[in-house]
Order: structure tokens, then C-alpha cells, then sequence
């Protein structure tokens, strides 16, 4: 049978085409040596419950997957954390390329432990990003515990969504200071940047200048105020869109956010190469140095 292009069954079709496309990539990733490992959120420390409007009294049951490079440790570590639409394959190869540069890797599944598969039309505070940095520091714990992970040596990296939830978990005057494990860097690709967040570790954003869901210029406004700690770093893409460094993004596509708004995704393969040797400099003189 010949389905009418434009129908309702062809888009339909699509969509299901696409998401056993999307299906088939993540078990691929899964089978090429990521390990499924499961533990807890953090717990809000009792001193910041107010302050962060989170009451929790244990930590949600959670997983990851965990990418180990070549060799005996300890080696430095990075969490990885997605954005509003959840795993994708770029978190995948990402995490391959910092296995090759020798970093234990651990992509943080936030929403499907939640029963959630994407947020990006709406935000709910099981997956808020105030939420998620303690999902966040309870990777950093997990990581911690393994022998052949340096505890002193551990970073976090988010995309998107997960870039607000990193660079929350590392704003110096939030929970970071309940905490007394630490990251030791924080990168973050295209977040939505608060301008009143303030830092006190080694600090990365990435993002383009036509991006048109994280507005850059927030990220300009925290740039200035954090203009005085040396070891905060922006930089921008001219011409590159939300999502630059995901190569399943090539054709460009538009999408729906919050109230109804849309957004342009669309890979950019200069701003990518630039942000591989980018971030491979940042963790090599932040997180490889004992």
C-alpha cells in the first residue's frame, strides 16, 4: 500500500521510523562496552531544604551508564548530563572519545528512573535542574566509591537541560556548599545561563551565537560577572544553533518548547571539531594533573 506523502499515516510512520532509528543507537552504544550501573540521588543536606525548596528524605533510585578507558586506574572521571529530551547517541560518542582520552565516564539517566521521557515542553521538580545537581552529586558519590576512579579527579558536563542542572550543581553560593565532596570542573554546552550564579572551580560554556532556546546572551551576562575569576571561560559560535555538536542533527529541524515556542536544532561541524579540541584542553589541564 502507498501512503500519501503529507498524511497523517506517513507522519505517523515517520515518528515510528525515527524513534526504533533512535531505539537501535542507544543499544548499540549500550553493546559497545557501556556498563548499566545503578545508585541514589543525593540527599538535600537538612541546612539547604528551605533555601532550595526540595524537601527529600532519601535518595531516588537511579542509573547511569559507565565508560571505562584502557588500563588500570585511578583514572579522572566526568558525569555526563543530558538534556530535556533526555539520552541521546552524542552523549554516547562523547563519552567514547573521553573513554579514548582516558576518563571513566558515567551519562546520568535522570528522567526514565522518573517515568519521564523528555521535558522539554514543561519542567516538573522531579526533573527540575535544582533536582537533578543532586542527582549529579549522587554520581559523584557513586564514582567516588570505585577503586579505580581518583575521588580528587572528578568533573561534571551537561548538555542543554543538564547544562543549567551542571552549572547549578557548581554555583558557589548553592548546594555546592552543603556538600563536602566537590567537582572539580563543570562544562557546560548551550545552557540557559542564570546571571546571578557565581563560581569558584574550573568553569567551561559552549554555545552558539544563533542559538534561539538558550538565549547567549544570558551566558554573556554571567560572563561578566564572573569576570574576575580567571578560570570561568565563554565561548561562542558564530552561526551555530542549539544542539551544534549532535551529528544526527545535520539536516536541521525545528522543535517544540515551553508554552508552545520553537526552536532550530541543527548540527554545525566547525563549532563541533572546535569544542572536541576545546574541552579535551580544559580536562587535560584541569582533571589530568594529580
Amino acid at each position: 500500500m502507498q501512503i500519501p506523502v503529507g498524511s497523517p499515516m506517513m507522519k505517523l510512520w515517520l515518528k515510528t521510523m525515527v524513534a526504533a532509528a533512535l531505539a537501535a543507537l542507544v543499544f548499540h552504544s549500550n553493546a559497545s562496552g557501556a556498563e548499566v550501573v545503578h545508585f541514589n540521588s543525593a540527599i538535600l543536606p537538612a541546612t539547604a531544604k528551605n533555601e532550595s525548596g526540595i524537601t527529600q528524605k532519601e535518595g531516588f533510585p537511579i542509573w547511569g551508564h559507565l565508560g571505562k578507558p584502557a588500563g588500570k586506574g585511578a583514572f579522572p572521571a566526568v558525569v555526563l548530563m543530558h538534556g530535556c529530551g533526555g539520552l541521546q547517541q552524542a552523549h554516547f560518542d562523547w563519552a567514547s572519545e573521553f573513554n579514548e582520552q582516558g576518563y571513566v565516564t558515567l551519562i546520568m539517566d535522570s528522567f526514565r528512573p522518573r517515568s519521564v521521557m523528555r521535558v522539554c515542553t514543561f519542567d516538573t521538580r522531579p526533573t527540575s535542574p535544582a533536582q537533578r545537581a543532586l542527582d549529579a552529586y549522587g554520581a559523584l558519590a557513586f564514582l567516588r566509591g570505585m577503586p579505580d576512579v581518583d575521588p580528587a579527579r572528578i568533573g561534571v558536563i551537561g548538555w542543554s537541560h543538564g547544562g543549567i542542572s551542571a552549572l547549578e550543581a557548581v554555583n558557589m553560593r548553592g548546594i555546592s556548599q552543603r556538600f563536602e565532596h566537590k567537582f572539580r570542573v563543570a562544562a557546560a554546552f548551550y545552557p540557559y545561563c542564570i546571571a546571578d550564579r557565581e563560581f569558584d572551580l574550573p568553569t567551561l560554556i559552549l554555545i552558539g551565537e544563533a542559538d534561539d532556546w538558550t538565549p547567549p546572551e544570558l551566558c554573556l551576562q554571567l560572563a561578566e560577572r564572573n569576570q574576575s575569576f580567571d578560570q570561568f571561560e565563554l565561548v561562542t559560535y558564530p552561526g551555530a544553533f542549539h544542539g551544534f555538536d549532535n551529528i544526527d542533527f545535520e539536516e536541521g529541524f525545528s522543535v517544540q518548547g515551553a508554552g508552545g515556542s520553537r526552536h532550530w536544532l541543527q548540527h554545525d561541524p566547525a563549532s563541533h571539531r572546535d569544542t572536541a579540541d576545546r574541552i579535551k584542553t580544559f580536562l587535560d589541564e584541569n582533571l589530568s594533573v594529580r
